[in-house]
């Protein structure tokens, strides 16, 4: 039955997302993002002062140290939408804390049996 396969496969993608982008960013270490990110991932926003940006794994991965985490914040992480297809995936989720809050859409692929966010679009909500 193909409901319950995707039923099922948005377990496993909202399960994934959780343990290693939601914790991530509680983290603020990188190499849980290099488990759930795949090698072409990109990343799409608009910067502050409004300039749109392209960025790639290892620029962003850059952006976090767990040396700099700041352990007062509280992370969470509210799904909106996760809609599977096949081996493809688009998640609309929001993670925030105290300090910054963000809509984040996320493409994903399943390859090899393992789902990898191959996209992200970030929409600032703080």
């Amino acid at each position: 039955m193909q409901i319950n396969k995707d039923k099922d496969e948005k377990e496993v993608i909202k399960k994934t997302i959780l343990d290693y982008y939601h914790e991530g960013h509680v983290k603020s270490d990188p190499e849980l993002y290099e488990k759930i990110l795949h090698d072409k991932w990109k990343f799409f926003f608009f910067d502050k002062e409004g300039q749109f940006r392209i960025v790639n794994k290892e620029e962003y991965m850059s952006w976090y140290d767990p040396k700099n985490v700041n352990e007062n914040l509280t992370w969470n992480t509210e799904f909106y939408n996760i809609d599977v297809t096949g081996n493809n995936a688009a998640v609309k989720l929001k993670i925030e804390n105290e300090e910054v809050g963000y809509i984040d859409y996320f493409n994903l692929m399943k390859i090899d049996g393992k789902w990898w966010i191959v996209h992200k679009l970030s929409h600032s909500i703080k």
